[in-house]
Order: structure tokens, then C-alpha cells, then sequence
């Protein structure tokens, strides 16, 4: 599929995310199951089920509400349904691109065909990675303070994915500080550090890769030149509902296993969710499949919730905080990109 000028592998990346996941999730039922495992799928409650799916359809709307916000303080007058479409064909194409990288690019071209100009809908983009971002970096470290001894309970395997994904968050917050102040400086290191790289990889065509990478910081800059003129009021309330869609996403996880008639400590169970989610927005592969799955387990069975189920509550959970909203996502974008296109 093409989008713009990049050419997307759509059935390549969409078999890797599958694959991944799928056999993710046997793993986790290999490790979990007992005689009674498939019987579990027909315990969960249909009320708490239909719940979760409120809370997933909530959090879509939150997320496309706060994406319009943040356009609209820029003048554009873009609509709820445009932003809508906007953010579920980002969900399809961030699951299935390594690191979410188609996810930005499908949102500005969706944007562009509605008319917003590519350098505001890029700024939109980039403010609202900025914003999510901050929101489960802010909301982590709120929960690892006030929670103390809450990172022991997680167990060894889960601390250390917390604090590699910390690791990368650090970098992009600090690049983000200094391409405020020093944007300049951003971009003599950027250039001699990838210069330096692909002359170690000895990749072809490095000089005019590098001139990319620095044009698009040069689209970055004026991109937070426009918020630096833009609404600061609708950029804090994005900022608001940013928090208000992880607190949703959040609880879809409590929902379902209280559905399922499992024991949970219920705080702890909703307070382990912003740090997944920090996990998986910066898992390298396509929709942080495996990632996901396997930082789930860890995670809650660490807390006590019951092994033999965590193989039906994980595809449950993903079910509902990613595989509908990418295959919402598809069929959103099997509307919007012409037939030739999808085909090329």
C-alpha cells in the first residue's frame, strides 16, 4: 500500500503482528493451561464483557476528541469523524510497522485528503506523540513514588523491561528539552552520529539518507513553532484527556478479570496498567506484540492473579486494547485509500 511517498508491506507487517501475538499467546496458555482452560473463554460475564467494550469505544472517542483539540488550536476546523478516522487508521498502522513508525505518516495522509495542510497535521502528530508520551512517563513515575515497593512486587523479568522502555523515554524527553532550547545542536549531533553509523554499517546512499533525517527535523521545528503560536489552553486540555484515555484504557483490564470470577487486588491490578502501556509504546516490534503479552503475564501474575487463567484473560485483554481497534482501524482505511493504492 502506498501512503504518500513511502510503499507499506500492509499483509507482510499485519502476518508479523499476528504471528507474534498468536504464538505469544500459546506460549502463555503452554506455560498457564490445565484441564478447564478452554472453558474459561465462556466464564467471563457478558455485562462485564460489554463493559470492557464501552471502555475500548470510550478511549477511541477520547483519543479522537484530543486529536481534534490540538489540530483545531492551530485554526483548522477539522471534525470528530475526520479525527476519528485519523487516529483508528493510525491504531491499524502502528500495529503492524515496527516502533509504530507507519502509525504518524497514515494519520498525516488521512488528514491531508480532509484537507489540513501536512505541516500542521504533521505538528498534530508530533504533539500528540509528545503528549501521550508524557502522560505514561508522567503517570509511571507518579505510581513507581507513591507506590512504594511496587516495582518488587512486579518481579525481576518486568523491572527490566520497565527500565530499558525508561531508558529510551529518557533520550526522546531530553532530546525533546534540548530541540526547544538548542534545535541547532540537535541537528550537528544527529548528522554526525548517523553519519557515523551508516558509514560503520557501511550502508549505501548514507549522505542522502542523513539530508532526510535532518529535513525532517527541520519539519519538527517549525512544527513546534506553530503550538509555540497555537491555543495554550486546548493544549493543556489535550493533555487532560490524554491522562482522562489512559485512565480509561486502564481499567478495561480490572473489567475483565473480575468478569472472569478471578481474585485481584484491584489497585494494584489498575495501577500495573500505565506501566504496560509505557512498556509497550516503546516495544520494537509491530504493535508490541509479544512485548505485550509477555510483560502482561509477568506483571500480574507477580501480583498474585491466578496463573491458570492468564492465558484467557491475556487474549481477552489484547482483544480488547488493540486487535479490535486494528481491525476497526483496516476497515477505516480500506474506505479512505483508493483501490490502486492499496493494490501498488
Amino acid at each position: 500500500m502506498r501512503v504518500g511517498k513511502r510503499d507499506y508491506r500492509v499483509g507482510t507487517g499485519l502476518s508479523i503482528f499476528l504471528a507474534i501475538s498468536v504464538l505469544s499467546a500459546i506460549a502463555i496458555f503452554f506455560l498457564t493451561a490445565d484441564t478447564g482452560t478452554w472453558r474459561d473463554f465462556r466464564r467471563i460475564d457478558p455485562a462485564y464483557a460489554a463493559l470492557a467494550a464501552l471502555l475500548m469505544v470510550t478511549q477511541w472517542c477520547l483519543n479522537a476528541l484530543r486529536f481534534k483539540i490540538l489540530l483545531n488550536s492551530l485554526d483548522n476546523n477539522v471534525s470528530f469523524a475526520t479525527s476519528f478516522k485519523a487516529f483508528m487508521s493510525n491504531v491499524f498502522m502502528s500495529a503492524i510497522t515496527p516502533s509504530q513508525t507507519g502509525g504518524g505518516p497514515m494519520q498525516i495522509y488521512v488528514l491531508s485528503r480532509s484537507g489540513v495542510s501536512i505541516a500542521k497535521a504533521f505538528a498534530g502528530c508530533l504533539m500528540g506523540a509528545v503528549l501521550t508520551v508524557v502522560g505514561l512517563l508522567s503517570t509511571t513515575l507518579a505510581i513507581l513514588i507513591l507506590a512504594p515497593g511496587f516495582t518488587e512486587e512486579l518481579g525481576r523479568h518486568l523491572t527490566g523491561v520497565l527500565l530499558a522502555a525508561s531508558i529510551v523515554c529518557s533520550i526522546l524527553v531530553a532530546f525533546f528539552l534540548l530541540s526547544l532550547f538548542r534545535i541547532d545542536l540537535v541537528k550537528h549531533l544527529a548528522g554526525r552520529s548517523l553519519l557515523a553509523l551508516l558509514r560503520f554499517l557501511r550502508a549505501e546512499k548514507r549522505i542522502s539518507f542523513t539530508k532526510r533525517v535532518l529535513g525532517g527535523i527541520d519539519q519538527y521545528r517549525v512544527s513546534i513553532a506553530m503550538f509555540g503560536r497555537a491555543r495554550k489552553r486546548r493544549v493543556v486540555l489535550a493533555f487532560l484527556v490524554t491522562l482522562a484515555c489512559l485512565a480509561t484504557n486502564s481499567l478495561i483490564a480490572p473489567v475483565l478479570i473480575h468478569g472472569l470470577g478471578v481474585d485481584q487486588n484491584l489497585p494494584a491490578t489498575y495501577l500495573a496498567q500505565p506501566i504496560l502501556f509505557f512498556i509497550a509504546y516503546f516495544g520494537p516490534t509491530p504493535g508490541a506484540s509479544g512485548i505485550a503479552e509477555f510483560s502482561n503475564y509477568w506483571m500480574l501474575t507477580s501480583l498474585d492473579i491466578d496463573p491458570g487463567m492468564m492465558g484467557v484473560y491475556t487474549v481477552l485483554w489484547r482483544a480488547f486494547t488493540i486487535f479490535i481497534g486494528v481491525a476497526v482501524g483496516g476497515l477505516i482505511i480500506l474506505t479512505i485509500i483508493p483501490r490502486s493504492r492499496r493494490t501498488s
